[in-house]
């Protein structure tokens, strides 16, 4: 009661015009129905957790993201989306929580995917495995991308993209393209990667590379260094090919972080000195080069998991995701200690 309380309080202060009972209400039916009655006239999703599962059509989600856009507000705490993700799908059956904390589609779990969003256009679809896969049966496909800028959303593009597929316990190819924008490429850009206008103004854009890209990625594990922000430009490009790219993903900052607890920074250049890999200056902030020592990277870090016990795929996001939630913790409590402390003894009376 003292939940429902708290959310209660929060719709009012972020959704006025909604109170608890009918964000319950909505969640409890998958759609809404219109017309006379005993006749569905159509179809709509319009239920909270209609639009849950709308959204993690495209991927698994953690709570503040999917809440954020299911509640339709701007801001909203760990902890609290925690709570509404619990009480809005936990009943449904069509949702499950990853080990990891993330949502996604029962059916759709450990999978991934890279679909069509129009007729014509074929899916490809392939399945990685179930929770119980062991590590060693699994395939990686190792990303990296140079891209124009930071926003994929806003109008950056990818310039370069690589792919290093690992699988067996070793790195069985390297494909790197380097990719037409079709947009002008910033000097500093230009500076970190060396990748020029002149490099690139005649090579095929992305949409002319894209059966290329998902045939690899298509049953593997998308895993990069920093994997969020490679997600993001491949699926946006895919986006523009009217495809759609869903599935299990692996950051090895992440990995970095809950493996080797002894590295004080986590990126590329301090994870592969600290495994003695070596990167050519050249090939440094260039696709291929980058790609090939994560995927060296993350085979250290594989091994380092199984003297560890760590043999499946459950494991290893049970793992990431404990290592997740305790830096979480720590920084809730320093959060809190934060804030002004309340008076115990009044000295100035």
């Amino acid at each position: 009661m003292k939940f429902f309380t708290k959310l209660g309080a929060f719709t009012r202060i972020y959704q006025p015009d909604r109170t608890l009972a009918k964000l319950t209400a909505m969640a409890a039916s998958p759609f809404a129905r219109t017309g006379t009655p005993g006749t569905v006239v159509g179809q709509r999703p319009t239920t909270l957790s209609a639009r849950a599962a709308e959204r993690l059509a495209a991927g698994p989600l953690d709570a503040v993201t999917l809440m954020r856009d299911v509640c339709r507000v701007e801001r909203l705490q760990h902890d609290a989306a925690e709570r509404i993700a619990l009480a809005l799908l936990s009943s449904h059956e069509e949702f499950v929580r990853l080990p990891s904390g993330h949502w996604d589609l029962r059916d759709r779990a450990h999978r991934i995917v890279v679909q069509s969003t129009s007729d014509s256009l074929d899916a490809t679809i392939a399945t990685v495995g179930n929770e119980s896969l062991g590590l060693s049966a699994i395939d990686f496909a190792v990303v990296d991308v140079e891209t124009t800028g930071t926003r994929a959303g806003h109008g950056d593009r990818i310039t370069e993209i690589a792919i290093a597929r690992v699988r067996g316990g070793e790195i069985v190819e390297v494909y790197s393209k380097l990719v037409n924008p079709e947009r002008p490429i910033p000097s500093y850009i230009t500076e970190l990667t060396h990748i020029t206008w002149d490099m690139v103004k005649d090579q095929p854009p992305f949409r002319h590379v894209a059966d290329h890209v998902t045939s690899r990625l298509a049953g593997h594990v998308f895993t990069a260094h920093n994997a969020a922000f490679d997600w993001r430009f491949v699926s946006e490009e895919l986006s523009r090919c009217n495809m759609r790219l869903s599935g299990p993903r692996l950051c090895t900052v992440r990995m970095a972080r809950a493996l080797v607890p002894a590295l004080g920074r986590r990126t590329l250049d301090h994870v592969t000195r600290y495994f003695g890999i070596d990167i050519d200056v050249a090939s440094r902030h260039r696709a291929a080069g980058d790609a090939e020592a994560t995927a060296k990277a993350l085979l250290r870090m594989l091994r380092i998991a199984t003297d560890e016990g760590i043999d499946s795929w459950s494991a290893l996001e049970a793992r990431l995701a404990a290592r997740i939630s305790h830096a979480a913790r720590n920084a809730s409590e320093r959060r809190r200690r934060a804030f002004p402390m309340p008076a115990i003894e009044d000295y100035i009376a």
